[in-house]
């Protein structure tokens, strides 16, 4: 999927994207580039290497595009039992204003 499509989603509400596909992509693609420029290469650290500095960058991008980068900070973290209290209360419950209501 295009990411200005994502990035459009995420002005809308889309509040959790993946980016696995890509992350796996982008290394798959240093893999490559480093078995093309020397082909007898055999030791996986001269493929692991780019590969991660591949996948690195494509995270720092993506964060950056869709307006996450620098915000790890404000993450709370929440015990367990806290999310399953909120969980069985309906608090958790993905349904939104109107549109709740509109479904019923």
């Amino acid at each position: 999927m295009p990411v200005e499509e994502i990035v459009r989603g995420i002005r809308h509400g889309v509040r959790k994207v993946n980016i696995d596909t890509d992350c796996r992509l982008a290394m798959t693609a240093a893999f490559r580039k480093v078995a093309a420029q020397n082909k007898s290469e055999f030791d996986p650290r001269k493929f692991l290497k780019p590969a991660m500095d591949s996948m690195r960058e494509l995270c720092r991008e993506r964060f950056e595009q869709f307006g996450t980068a620098g915000h790890a900070g404000r993450i709370r973290v929440m015990p367990l039992a806290e999310m399953a209290r909120r969980y069985r209360s309906g608090a958790l419950d993905p349904r939104i204003g109107n549109i709740a209501s509109a479904a019923e």
